[in-house]
């Protein structure tokens, strides 16, 4: 029988700051960043060896015509059965290459014996199944690379439950023989409601499908795993603690509303349509300030990699082609940092702008109609080139991008 999943949350909170703890914690980043790198590396090199495979190619090619024949005729058995046996072909020429979750297990093993052993196991198993859902959506085709982690961006890692590793015990996160308070806020009462739960061990139930038969199943307040995070924040860094909570969120007392609410989400606004009010909101209208400064810090650090680089441009201001040596100047390093920053803090307004929208809507009704939109589509740029009738100039084939960019019409927190 399969395992139950209880329904959980996350609960972030900061650790408060415990100098041997904290080395500890970057260390352990800078392994899994080694371990993801080098699992992701033994994917790419044995899919370079599978692609060279004449049967491979041969299968891929079969493929392309199958589905080519179902899309004119969807409903035909026989060429689902034959699209079926193709796939279960590749699966297993997949599985001789050892392209599967289960070959990131074993790999991982000696380099963690590499590092002494120093990073528990079950987080070495979740950067190994990290390293493969990165590389699973190439070999799948939703991504068309993969991309590595440089050194220092590795910015989180965490286990697999609350009894090994780093762990969380009466509101502190222990390892070892190390352990750093949690920072509560007294005015958080969010937060304080959560962790008399954990401390009460509060019970709640969910209900359970199977096999056609709905069960309710009883379970209690408890941290699920932990998962350490680390931030830059104004220059400084600091670690969070996730907190993976089974149970169900406390209530916020929002007042909701009943009704059917229509929505149509644009570039950088949401038409709402409801009942009780009709309105054209702006979507993260505070966002405008910062994205200016973004692109004044933009130009200055371009100015001054220029100057300090000149020999990998062209007279004309176009990049040299091929491998480069880079020299950034102090003036530059801090710029960078203070754009960094300003992406951060774009971030976060965009987030809280969001979430604020998304709790006035929730006040209109309860049933809400979103009209689809392909805003990947908006992100490219045009592929016709057309010349103005005016000015007799090409036409520019830039779209939407910055827009999309800074307003993020798509993230999920809000829909």
């Amino acid at each position: 029988m399969a395992k139950i999943s209880s329904p959980s949350f996350v609960l972030s909170l900061e650790l408060k700051k415990n100098p041997l703890l904290f080395s500890v914690a970057f260390d352990e980043l800078e392994i899994c960043r080694a371990m993801y790198n080098t699992i992701l590396s033994q994917y790419l090199k044995l899919e370079k060896q599978m692609k060279r495979e004449k049967r491979y190619k041969k299968l891929i090619r079969q493929l392309k015509a199958v589905s080519k024949k179902l899309e004119k005729d969807e409903q035909n058995k026989a060429l689902i059965k034959d699209k079926k046996q193709i796939k279960d072909d590749l699966k297993t020429l997949r599985e001789k290459y050892h392209l599967t979750e289960y070959s990131s297990h074993v790999w991982v093993k000696p380099i963690r014996e590499h590092f002494g052993n120093r990073v528990n196991a079950a987080v070495a198993q979740k950067i190994a199944t990290r390293a493969w859902n990165t590389f699973s959506r190439k070999l799948f085709g939703k991504a068309k690379k993969v991309r590595f982690i440089r050194k220092d961006e590795m910015d989180s890692f965490e286990g697999k439950t609350n009894k090994t590793g780093w762990r969380y015990i009466d509101g502190n996160i222990v390892y070892k023989d190390l352990q750093s308070p949690l920072i509560l806020k007294k005015k958080d009462q969010y937060a304080l409601e959560i962790i008399r739960h954990l401390e009460k061990k509060t019970e709640f139930s969910f209900k359970v499908t199977s096999k056609g038969e709905t069960k309710t199943v009883q379970d209690f307040y408890r941290v699920k795993y932990v998962r350490i995070v680390k931030k830059e924040i104004r220059g400084k860094v600091r670690l969070f603690a996730d907190l993976v909570i089974a149970g169900y969120p406390p209530s916020k007392n929002r007042k909701l509303g009943k009704g059917k609410v229509g929505l149509d989400i644009g570039i950088s606004t949401v038409a709402v349509s409801a009942l009780t009010k009709v309105s054209l909101v702006n979507l993260a209208e505070q966002v405008k300030e910062i994205s200016r400064e973004i692109t004044l810090t933009q130009r200055k650090m371009d100015r001054s990699k220029r100057t300090t680089n000149p020999q990998n441009f062209h007279v004309d201001g176009t990049i040299k082609k091929g491998k480069k040596y880079w020299v950034f100047s102090t003036r530059y390093k801090k710029l960078r940092a203070k754009l960094k920053e300003f992406h951060r803090k774009q971030a976060v307004i965009r987030t809280l702008s969001h979430r604020t929208l998304a709790n006035r809507l929730l006040e209109l009704g309860d049933t809400f109609y979103i009209e689809t939109m392909n805003f990947k589509a908006l992100q490219k740029r045009k592929k016709e080139t057309e010349v103005s009738v005016k000015t007799g100039k090409y036409k520019r084939k830039k779209r939407f991008g910055k827009s999309l960019g800074h307003r993020a019409p798509a993230k999920r927190c809000c829909w």
